[in-house]
């Protein structure tokens, strides 16, 4: 499988906000600057199929509007999934409208499919060559959701240390791990915990919505196989 980190950073951070590209067909969180870096990599948009919002914070679908717009002119575009927390659907064709008016209505009825995720999904069930298991996280008090993609690669978003984030780490082979903070918080995941988990799980580590300061304390601490990696760079996961 393939990763391609389009942004690592926390809102806060000089660094594009937390997004991965899977495959060159999965795209979880389209958060600030991200649309910007799929065209700094030359990202063909046509390839797109899924787009994956792990909840309804602005630096994790921020960019989904203007990355609408660039879908809208694809020659020959695919209807795309686009799947998040329940609210989604009506929360980014409000925010279309308030930037393009009705511009982009019967675009959404030809070429976006909406699914929900509830508390009680278990699976993202579209692609037979995906496997997409959902796990519910605890970001404090809005839903949140980390996945397992094929019980190879583990996304938490963002979230504290819970224990549904250990069920991410048990089954997954790579985590790519919200480290927001060096040390964690009932909002955020902080190296602390990372350290922590690192006690009982050996998963290779892939760090993102890394503020600065957590970054820089992190490349100090050099903590064996955990990956701090610049936004843009693609990595193939055996």
């Amino acid at each position: 499988m393939k990763v391609r980190l389009l942004g690592t950073g926390a809102i806060y951070s000089k660094y594009n906000c937390a997004s991965e590209l899977i495959d060159d067909k999965i795209l979880v969180d389209v958060g600030n600057g991200v649309l910007k870096e799929l065209r700094k990599v030359n990202y063909d948009l046509s390839k797109l199929k899924m787009i994956i919002i792990t909840h309804l914070h602005a630096d994790h679908y921020a960019d989904l509007p203007a990355l609408i717009l660039n879908l809208e002119v694809e020659e020959n575009l695919k209807p795309i999934y686009i799947v998040g927390p329940k609210g989604l659907k009506e929360n980014l064709i409000g925010l279309c409208h308030i930037y393009y008016q009705d511009f982009f209505d019967k675009f959404f009825e030809e070429k976006i499919k909406f699914m929900e995720i509830l508390p009680e999904t278990k699976a993202i069930e579209i692609f037979n060559d995906y496997d997409i298991m959902v796990q519910k996280v605890n970001h404090y008090n809005i839903e949140s959701y980390g996945y397992i993609i094929n019980n190879k690669i583990g996304i938490t978003g963002d979230s504290c240390l819970c224990d549904e984030v250990l069920n991410i780490f048990k089954n997954s082979e790579i985590v790519i791990t919200d480290i927001s903070l060096i040390e964690g918080t009932k909002y955020h995941m902080g190296i602390d915990n990372i350290e922590t988990i690192r006690k009982t799980y050996k998963n290779k580590i892939i760090a993102t919505h890394l503020r600065d300061d957590t970054r820089e304390e992190l490349m100090k601490k050099c903590l064996k196989d955990v990956i701090i990696k610049e936004d843009g760079v693609e990595m193939i996961v055996y």
